[in-house]
């Protein structure tokens, strides 16, 4: 072979089997469809930015609507610098408040300001209008609990495989 000739590409199947593919690629395009359309259609017009909104739903879901500094990171599988950098700017913008964590000196532990609150009850209604759209209007009653449970199982095996990484 002449170094002007180039080997051929490999068969799609010898790099991807086509139920792997097929798999993979609705899994990637769901998810970025899903989080574009809530982005677009409930976040941004809230005035907020995608991490942000992430933030503010999973203080408000959580106990007291607060948790720990760290437990941000494990979640939205964010780094250290960039959960501080993105708690810094919540904070400035007066949407969480840190503070001591009560069981660990070290740690700071998060929680929604009313500010935070108010921010979270201006994209909420759209969140549901969108995830009505997707999801209650597509899906019958079984198809959404089937898929609530293979979301679950997933995310379940996937916590597992970081944690073995």
């Amino acid at each position: 072979m002449t170094t002007t000739e180039t080997e051929p590409a490999p068969a799609r199947d010898a790099l991807f089997p086509d139920h792997r593919l097929a798999t993979t690629a609705a899994l990637l395009d769901a998810q970025t469809m899903v989080a574009a359309a809530l982005d677009r259609r409930a976040v941004e017009p809230a005035g907020l930015d995608p991490s942000t909104a992430d933030l503010l739903v999973r203080l408000a879901k959580s106990p007291a609507c607060g948790i720990r500094g760290v437990e941000i990171g494990e979640h939205c599988q964010m780094t250290a610098t960039r959960v501080s950098r993105l708690l810094d700017r919540a904070e400035a913008e007066g949407l969480v408040k840190r503070m001591p964590d009560p069981t660990d000196r070290r740690a700071q532990h998060v929680v929604l300001t009313d500010a935070g609150r108010e921010a979270a009850k201006r994209f909420a209604p759209r969140m549901s209008e969108v995830i009505d759209g997707l999801v209650f209007e597509t899906l019958s009653e079984d198809e959404r609990a089937t898929l609530v449970g293979l979301l679950q199982r997933l995310s379940d095996r996937a916590r597992v495989m970081l944690e073995e990484a």
